[in-house]
């Protein structure tokens, strides 16, 4: 897909800065398949004129975040890509790399100067439970990120009993962020999708979580590992608060920016933002061969799910009907 030339840039960012940097934590959407009264306004009316699947779009925005690790290359300070954020229009950041001894000011100086907020943060689930209070100080003075493990689990996923030991390991981990006022999550990749029956190891997890514990859905890995992401949105509503909008090819297995890959993200954020308690979509590229570039193209693309679904937009592949990520059609 053809990139924006400069002077678009600049417009695509003014727009997104007017039109997003006030947007914060926990803006809900509709459940799946609400009606929507004759009396909404015209614009409403022109947003559900056409689906890309048969969930219906709500009209409220998601807040967009980005999760740093994306930009690791990049040498530059959490402050600064802060900064780099804001300029192209996200309404929040995730860190990797935040932790009990990490010096916050600068971190909130720059949330101050740019108005963004901490959508989440990746931590293990044993420094959690290792070092709770001095997790909780620490995230506590960013307001109330949740705490999200970015990968921990079971040595087999195929191991129901394992599994299920896991999610209570969670659930104790959320009760203890629970006495601070913080919430606790996880984070998939593909190893977590292996086939127990007829079911997947993370569809047991999800079975097993405490409604207080989230799932950060990764997209890209759903899909790479056979899972529709959509589905599993659309069966776990409840678990599912935030969607690292990530984008991969499944054969060969490698990593696009958010408009090349094998994902139909339009209709996974579409599914995600009916499903119930949303909090963000989040852009990741884990291999960028231009981060702070992937960093512009995944604020455009996010900005651009929050609008009226248009035919041929986002990730508009050949036999796009029978794609992994549109199989799910709710009853």
């Amino acid at each position: 897909m053809p990139r924006k030339s400069g002077a678009q840039n600049s417009t695509d960012s003014e727009y997104l800065n007017v039109n997003r940097r006030q947007v914060l934590q926990g803006i809900g959407a509709a459940s799946m398949g609400i009606a929507i009264t004759s009396g909404s306004v015209s614009a409403q009316g022109d947003a559900r004129q056409a689906r890309a699947t048969a969930a219906q779009e709500t009209d409220e925005d998601v807040p967009i975040s980005t999760q740093f690790y994306s930009y690791r290359s990049t040498d530059l300070s959490i402050p600064e890509l802060i900064q780099e954020a804001a300029d192209v229009g996200y309404d929040a950041f995730e860190p990797y790399s935040v932790g009990a001894d990490t010096d916050v000011d600068p971190i909130l100086e720059a949330m101050d100067d740019t108005g963004l907020g901490m959508s989440s943060a990746h931590i293990s689930i044993s420094a959690v439970e290792n070092n709770t209070e001095a997790m909780a100080n620490t995230f506590s003075q960013f307001g109330t990120p949740t705490l999200i493990d970015p990968g921990a689990g079971p040595d087999d996923w195929s191991d129901e009993a394992a599994v299920i030991d896991f999610a209570e390991r969670c659930n104790a981990a959320a009760d203890l962020l629970a006495e601070h006022d913080l919430e606790f999550g996880h984070h998939n990749h593909d190893a977590e999708f292996a086939e127990i029956g007829d079911t997947t190891g993370y569809d047991v997890f999800a079975e097993n979580l405490d409604d207080q514990v989230q799932i950060q859905l990764d997209a890209g890995w759903a899909l790479v590992a056979g899972r529709d992401p959509i589905s599993f949105v659309a069966e776990h509503p409840t678990s599912v608060r935030s969607i690292h909008a990530k984008n991969m090819t499944v054969d060969p297995q490698e990593f696009t920016d958010i408009d090349e890959g094998d994902v139909n993200m339009r209709a996974v954020a579409t599914a995600f933002r009916n499903a119930g308690d949303t909090d963000y979509l989040v852009f990741e590229h884990d291999d960028p061969e231009d981060p702070l570039e992937s960093m512009r193209i995944g604020a455009y693309w996010l900005e651009k799910l929050n609008q009226p679904w248009q035919p041929g937009g986002i990730c508009a592949i050949e036999g796009a009907d029978t794609h992994p990520a549109k199989l799910y059609s709710p009853s």
